[in-house]
């Protein structure tokens, strides 16, 4: 029961205290980074992150978790008002490399990976609503991804078997729907939210030691962000990314970014 008090009353103060801020919330157009209007120009980010990557339905799921500190960068260019068009870029790849895939490959270890690729996600939208605090976009995304698993499993000795990484591994490009949508929550603080769902329609390349099977169905995969941005140029945010298998194999690989970041 005293958990259930505590959690009514964090509900109610939540609703609160952006309720008080609603008669004093800045409108979209008039809100500002710095200087410059951020429903206007377009503004660098880099962010760290501390990342967490999972596979629950591997044969050994332990092997497959990792957490790590990592880094993101991206570029953001929202216009504000009806019809007006949006642009949001994001790339992992290289705080990947540096820590949380850093020597996966080593010794061909078992492990899941899912980030992006050297190109990165893009999205564009155009403005469907654009009332005085809201804002919702609808659009279309082109991303690439890196995916593969590694299993190592054991015969009926209990030996541990040669890794195999089966599909879906590789490189691939999809796109797909785009949703964006924003609420000015004060005169110094935006919450900005973002879906993306993109179909595979190529792999343009495959994981070395792989068993390539061209045959098995291309992945989709499913992107969730909420960021608060201050006035002061920081934010705040949560990235969810996740494979959905489209075949038999056990991949349901996905990751969880918690972000800190500065907007140049």
């Amino acid at each position: 029961m005293p958990i259930k008090i505590f959690r009514c009353c964090l509900v109610l103060s939540i609703v609160s205290w952006i309720t008080s801020y609603r008669l004093t919330a800045q409108s979209l157009s008039e809100y500002k980074v710095g200087k410059e209007e951020f429903f206007a120009n377009g503004h660098w980010g880099f962010a760290l992150s501390f990342s967490n990557m999972s596979n629950a339905v591997a044969p050994n799921p332990p092997s497959h978790r990792v957490s790590a500190m990592a880094m993101k960068i991206d570029f953001k260019k929202y216009r504000f008002g009806s019809g007006k068009r949006r642009f949001y870029f994001q790339n992992k790849t290289i705080g990947d490399l540096l820590t949380l895939l850093g020597d996966r490959d080593k010794g061909r270890r078992e492990n899941s990976t899912l980030t992006t690729g050297l190109i990165g996600w893009s999205s564009w939208g155009w403005n469907l609503v654009a009332k005085e605090r809201t804002a919702f976009a609808l659009g279309f995304n082109i991303n690439d991804y890196i995916v593969g698993s590694t299993y190592v499993y054991t015969n009926a000795q209990g030996q541990k078997q040669s890794p195999v990484t089966n599909e879906p591994q590789g490189n691939y490009w999809g796109v797909g729907p785009t949703l964006f949508a924003d609420v000015s929550l004060s005169e110094k603080l935006v919450l900005h939210v973002f879906s993306a769902y993109s179909i595979s329609l190529l792999r343009t390349t495959s994981v070395e030691y792989a068993i390539k099977d061209n045959s098995y169905p291309k992945p989709h995969f499913l992107h969730l962000n909420a960021e608060l941005q201050t006035r002061g140029h920081f934010y705040v945010g949560v990235d969810f990314t996740a494979l959905i298998n489209q075949g038999n194999n056990p991949n349901k690989t996905q990751r969880i970014d918690l972000l800190a970041g500065y907007r140049f």
